[in-house]
């Protein structure tokens, strides 16, 4: 059966797409030790892209031209349930990228667009099983991250904090310093807009994933940083101020995956476990829809060691 044959076929065909794309695969016994891969059944709809987890630990994710979200329930490296939630009211051309989870529950997504200049940020609100868009969207614009927003380089990632939610945008600038990624801060409450920029550790990559948690007074955030061949998990705090980001690499997955994977989310879950969700939709279906669950739980706690523990007072003579 030709490639062209196969593409038109349902998930029987799946081993053969990936017989046809053949020059890329990934390195199966590292990725054995790395992390469990996971397959999500979404009823047909492809492209998922943005992860974040609700207070449940269930994760979410969003089809980048499903026009749903997707609610998934893990029980370990297996899924224990999935379930499909329409959104409704997304104007015409946007593309979903990013889902971000509120203290209260609600969900915010990050779109791009054909149209150049502008990412957008959209609230979602509950009605049965469904999703519809509330309120005006929240714009993003060049005075907002310092940097011109290119047609389809919208809001890509996206995490909460309380009020706070932190988008990164796909596309890149440089400067003496070398590549930055821009990244906003925007309190849902006032308003406020802080803008960083994200140093990118390799000569392509951009950001394609964030999630973020509060321990103690700091932020933490994990991304992901890819471009094809690129794939690195990075780790870092979010400032307060609009100080620069210098990331610190968690596990360069480029020898792993070598291209053969495109990530496009990426969450902590409550043990401490990552998850990333793979984008399985880049021009043509590439293989199955699913999830990249890293089997070491102190992957991302690695970046902050505790200190250690006050030496002990030597026993009395």
């Amino acid at each position: 059966m030709s490639c062209r044959a196969l593409s038109r076929t349902t998930w029987v065909a799946v081993v053969g797409l990936f017989a046809c794309a053949g020059k890329k695969s990934i390195d199966a016994d590292q990725a054995a030790v790395l992390f469990d891969r996971v397959t999500v059944d979404t009823g047909g709809v492809h492209g998922l892209s943005g992860l974040a987890v609700d207070g449940d630990g269930a994760l979410w994710t969003v089809a980048e031209r499903g026009g749903a979200a997707f609610r998934i329930v893990l029980d370990g490296a297996r899924v224990a349930g999935v379930t499909r939630h329409p959104i409704d009211g997304l104007p015409p051309g946007e593309d979903l990228e990013a889902v971000a989870i509120l203290a209260d529950g609600a969900l915010v997504v990050g779109t791009e667009g054909r149209s150049a200049g502008v990412a957008r940020v959209f609230k979602l609100r509950r009605d049965g099983e469904r999703l519809r868009i509330s309120g005006e969207s929240i714009a993003i614009g060049r005075d907002d991250v310092g940097i011109e927003i290119g047609a389809n380089h919208g809001a890509e990632a996206a995490c909460a904090v309380g009020t706070q939610i932190a988008v990164a945008l796909e596309t890149a600038g440089s400067d003496a310093a070398g590549r930055w990624a821009p990244l906003v801060m925007i309190d849902l409450a006032t308003d406020r807009r802080v803008a960083h920029r994200v140093r990118l550790r390799t000569a392509t990559g951009k950001l394609s994933g964030l999630d973020c948690w509060r321990d103690g007074d700091r932020v933490r955030a994990v991304a992901i940083e890819r471009h094809f061949q690129t794939t690195q998990l990075v780790g870092f705090d979010l400032p307060r101020d609009g100080a620069e980001i210098t990331t610190t690499l968690v596990v360069d997955l480029a020898p792993v995956l070598r291209g053969a994977l495109n990530l496009e989310g990426i969450v902590r879950l409550p043990d401490g476990r990552l998850v990333a969700v793979v984008d399985n939709q880049y021009g043509k279906l590439t293989g199955p829809d699913e999830l990249l669950v890293f089997k070491d739980p102190g992957l991302a706690g690695t970046l902050w060691p505790r200190p250690p523990p006050a030496p002990r007072s030597p026993p009395a003579p």
